[in-house]
């Protein structure tokens, strides 16, 4: 009965497993289409945020922090999105504990630059989007994410700037300019050098050093005019972009430098720009202020002209409620009122400079136009007016100061931080190598116990084993003693046929030779045949003699020697010219006698084939060594032949089957009319 009770309840318990399982993966699924719609850019962004949420809401039923964090991820960018920046960053500190926790440093460090983000545009919290900025540079250079590293970089710089931290920031440009080496050559790349070039430039203008910046501005229309004419973004090419905003600062680096003339020439340039009041108005009203301003600098006398310039610019800027550009171009006009002794407009724009200012806390604008409101009243309001300039830019230096120095702080935290999570993780690496090590000794001892009870059992084996040994050595030893006999039977064969048959056959030649000189003519050119015949029986038998012995070279000489005489003696018979040549020293006495014979037999058979079929003149041997690899070439000046066509000769067979057999490889190179190359490769390793 207890049985049957068990296999009850562990088919009920099959069957949960399963249907849990089924489950699962029906809640993955509407979590990924969830997340899918989410990323729908055709639909707005509320509606993409609630389907984030849906799929948010579905991932913490599986328990699974991975998917939980993706899912949370989606919500915090689209809040992103829709500038709901203390939303974004509120969900993203939570994502950021689970990243941590799951051990996935790229999420991190995704998460870290969202952060940044978020802060630098919440209030203008500079202080913590650097640290973001730089916590997440941290993890992308660990993971050798370069180029979102630079791009970390290029951020931090930024804030810097903004910061007026200016040396600080050149250096944070310049570490990002040599990162950015190791990216590969495109329109990232590209954009990356376009924004640190210029955010150099923007520092040297500052730290008025303005030929440095005009050789960077113009470094970055280098960079700028290599990124491709459909990198598009937003409707308008990043590319034409790029050139409108960096050529507006290069006027106003010459502006600033005194070059009025090479300002004015850029305005113009800019001004000509296709549809640029319709495409970006803003830009088109900085141009046209900065060149109202450029002409009052020069001392233009055409001040209607100048006047107009001011007028349209800050219309179109007060038409776009453009607080910062109100700012700047109010405080230009002002200048240029008080010049011309208009000194009722110029009091209304600085007092509003004044105010716009101080609200978006563009602290330069507002100590601009309380210098120009301190030129304008007159008395104990003039004065007052001068001395919050003189305090306000006492305030600006000291916060300039203060910025260095809490830069400094922050990235001292930050690597302090890093190196006590580095500190921490080694511990933790020390405390499970020590477990691993005592679980390892553990393991050993079980083995060590076990490897001793089998080892009698391996005793016996091993004392098997040297018995089969021993009748393996004896078989070897028999069929040694075979192959010897085989081989005295072989010299035996090959001393009878040369001593024997071969003197026969040139006994009776000489006789048929003999006979030959009393004959008639046609009487000799019968026994010329026979005797040509027998010649050929004596040529056969004595190569078969020399081969069943083995030994056609001669011990005592040299196989260059030995190969220099047949090819002499080949020559004189066939006129024709031969060379041998050495490219290396050659130990041929260290090479194995097995070797020489068939690599003499391979050059005997190309000799041969060439006297039979190239009608060639002139024939060469080289013979060079390279990595213990025996390299021959056989070339002669022949007819050629056309290698892809089979012959009916057994003369490159047999050269095939001998290299074969030295484990060597070899190739024929011909054209027609061109002679013919045999190349042979013999590994002497394998030989020796």
């Amino acid at each position: 009965m207890n049985k049957y009770c068990l296999y009850i309840i562990c088919f009920l318990s099959f069957f949960n497993i399963n249907a849990q399982n089924d489950d699962f993966d029906i809640i993955l699924d509407s979590i990924q289409r969830l997340r899918k719609l989410s990323k729908n850019e055709s639909l707005d962004l509320d509606t993409r945020l609630s389907h984030a949420k849906l799929a948010s809401e579905l991932s913490y039923k599986t328990k699974m922090d991975s998917i939980i964090l993706l899912s949370n991820e989606r919500i915090a960018y689209i809040n992103l999105l829709k500038n709901n920046y203390g939303g974004s960053i509120k969900l993203n500190h939570k994502n950021l504990k689970l990243a941590h926790k799951i051990n996935d440093s790229l999420t991190e460090a995704h998460i870290n630059s969202q952060l940044a983000y978020c802060h630098s545009f919440l209030g203008r919290e500079n202080d913590s989007a650097y640290y973001y900025y730089y916590k997440s540079f941290d993890l992308y250079k660990k993971l050798n994410e370069i180029e979102n590293a630079v791009w970390m970089l290029n951020n931090i710089s930024s804030i810097q700037n903004d910061e007026r931290d200016y040396v600080a920031s050149e250096i944070t440009s310049i570490k990002a300019i040599k990162l950015s080496k190791w990216l590969p050559q495109n329109n990232e790349k590209y954009v990356i050098l376009f924004s640190l070039y210029n955010i150099i430039g923007l520092n040297s203008k500052h730290q008025k050093s303005y030929n440095k910046a005009i050789e960077y501005y113009e470094k970055a229309i280098l960079i700028n005019n290599k990124l491709s004419d459909d990198y598009e973004r937003n409707g308008f090419t990043n590319k034409n972009k790029n050139y409108l905003y960096v050529k507006i600062n290069l006027a106003e680096a010459y502006k600033e430098k005194g070059n009025y003339k090479k300002a004015l020439i850029v305005h113009e340039e800019l001004l000509k720009y296709k549809d640029l009041f319709i495409k970006d108005s803003l830009s088109y009203a900085a141009i046209v202020n900065n060149k109202a301003h450029t002409l009052f600098l020069d001392k233009n006398s055409n001040t209607k002209y100048i006047k107009s310039l001011f007028s349209q610019a800050y219309k179109i800027s007060d038409s776009l409620n453009a607080s910062y550009e109100i700012t700047a171009i109010g405080n230009d006009m002002a200048e240029f009122y008080h010049a011309i002794n208009k000194k009722d407009s110029a009091l209304i724009l600085s007092k509003r400079s004044y105010e716009i200012g101080k609200d978006i806390k563009n602290y330069s604008e507002v100590s601009r136009a309380l210098l120009m409101l301190s030129k304008l009243e007159k008395g104990e309001a003039g004065k007052q007016y001068l001395y919050a300039h003189i305090k306000l830019n006492d305030s600006l230096l000291d916060v300039e100061r203060a910025s260095r120095n809490k830069f400094a702080r922050i990235q001292y935290e930050t690597d302090t931080y890093i190196d006590e999570t580095k500190r921490l993780t080694t511990q933790n690496i020390l405390i499970i190598v020590i477990g691993l090590i005592v679980v390892l000794i553990f393991i050993l001892i079980l083995i060590i116990r076990i490897q001793i009870t089998k080892n009698k059992i391996l005793s016996f084996e091993s004392e098997q084993q040297k018995a089969n040994e021993e009748i393996y050595t004896l078989m070897l030893r028999q069929q040694a003693k075979v192959e010897e006999g085989r081989l005295l039977e072989r010299h035996h064969i090959s001393e009878e046929l040369h001593d024997g048959i071969l003197n026969r056959l040139l006994g009776s030649r000489l006789g048929l030779e003999f006979l030959s000189i009393d004959e008639k003519d046609q009487s000799k050119e019968s026994y010329s045949f026979y005797i040509n015949e027998i010649r050929s029986i004596e040529r056969e038998i004595r190569d078969l003699s020399h081969e069943l012995k083995n030994t056609q070279l001669d011990p005592d000489k040299d196989f260059i020697t030995i190969l220099e005489g047949y090819a002499g003696k080949q020559s004189n018979l066939h006129t024709f010219q031969y060379t041998i040549n050495q490219n290396c020293k050659i130990f041929w006495e260290d090479i194995n006698d097995y070797l020489k014979v068939n690599l003499y037999r391979i050059i005997q058979e190309a000799i041969q084939n060439v006297i039979k079929h190239a009608k060639a003149n002139k024939i060469t041997i080289n013979f060079d060594l390279n990595s213990n690899v025996l390299h021959v070439d056989v070339i002669d000046n022949g007819i050629g032949f056309n290698t892809n066509q089979k012959g009916n000769g057994i003369g490159l067979l047999n050269i095939a089957s001998r290299t074969s057999k030295l484990k060597g490889t070899f190739k024929v190179n011909s054209k027609i009319k061109e002679g013919t190359t045999l190349t042979i490769k013999i590994p002497l390793f394998k030989s020796l």
